[in-house]
């Protein structure tokens, strides 16, 4: 595997690396890997809405950047403290990617005697504690897996930047993320830069460097990625809302009824997709705002095919009344 060189570019936003990613997959010929560099910010799962993931107030005040990347999953935090990485692949298959990603990752504290366990879909844990989460999107050249490694991570701003604005729920907040993740700082006992030096010796065997072309391509299209419309999405005035939890992840719909029929709708939460729900949207829009009329509209629609392990019997229970 080749290891991405971006040492002439230094630390930079997220929006740089949400852009290097899409131009190498346009390009990918081999199977790539990077450590991103970055400024503490919260990131956005693809299909979340703000309003309900961050403490817009907090992050305001302490100049905190908010983004949204390309892959589902939920709300993180990630600041200089944080290994942020890149995989870079042909395959489309998602559970594979998923295998070799996490195993390559394990495979390097497994180098340094450090015991560490796969868990679920997308962490990875120490002392049954996460300090690894990992995200997946693909598109028609290929996928990309990226992830954390929470090394030296300001737990008090992780917790603060995506939780209610609440002293009370704050307090409990930071208590029991402390109780649940940790940061492999203390456990591997060396600098961040030498463990980020570590990972790319276990894991690449040679050197891909950005031609002149690729690198403008990255710096014009990182622009659309910091547009303010991109990261805030489009979240209309509603008047049905509904959200659960599934095996997929947290699943939600505002929808916008007009004349009885659906006018506009917004899927949203932490999960993960395979394809563009804008699909789901248009099938649903013009429809009356019924369950029959929506199960009708959605006939040919296989919902797994577009949110991973999502029914269609799932998503209609999200316009059922509770």
């Amino acid at each position: 595997m080749k290891k991405v060189d971006l040492t002439k570019y230094g630390r930079q936003k997220d929006p740089f690396f949400f852009a290097l990613e899409t131009i190498l997959l346009e390009d990918l010929e081999d199977d790539l890997f990077f450590i991103w560099h970055v400024y503490g910010a919260v990131i956005i799962g693809k299909n979340q809405l703000i309003d309900t993931e961050v403490n817009l107030e907090y992050v305001k005040t302490h100049n905190i950047d908010i983004f949204r990347r390309l892959s589902g999953g939920g709300a993180v935090y990630s600041d200089e403290g944080c290994i942020k990485y890149s995989f870079l692949s042909k395959t489309h298959s998602k559970d594979e990617l998923f295998k070799i990603a996490l195993h390559k990752i394990k495979s390097v504290f497994d180098s340094i005697d450090i015991p560490v366990v796969i868990s679920g879909r997308n962490d990875i844990l120490y002392n049954d504690k996460k300090f690894s989460g990992n995200a997946f999107y693909r598109n028609e050249f290929g996928s990309c897996l990226h992830g954390t490694i929470l090394y030296d991570t300001d737990f008090e701003t992780l917790v603060k930047s995506i939780t209610p604005s609440n002293e009370k729920l704050i307090s409990k907040g930071i208590e029991s993320v402390r109780q649940r993740v940790i940061n492999m700082k203390d456990v591997i006992n060396e600098p961040i830069e030498a463990f980020e030096r570590r990972i790319e010796t276990v894991l690449t065997d040679d050197t891909y460097i950005l031609t002149e072309s690729q690198e403008k391509r990255v710096f014009d299209l990182m622009s659309r990625f910091s547009e303010v419309s991109f990261i805030e999405g489009f979240n209309p005035p509603y008047e049905y809302a509904h959200k659960k939890r599934f095996l997929a992840g947290t699943v939600g719909v505002k929808v916008l009824v007009h004349k009885q029929k659906i006018n506009d709708i917004v899927i949203y939460g932490d999960f993960f997709t395979l394809k563009d729900l804008e699909d789901i949207k248009a099938k649903l829009l013009g429809v009356m705002f019924d369950l029959r009329s929506i199960i009708n509209g959605l006939t040919d629609i296989k919902i797994e095919d577009y949110i991973i392990g999502l029914t269609n019997d799932d998503f209609y229970t999200l316009f059922m009344e509770e």
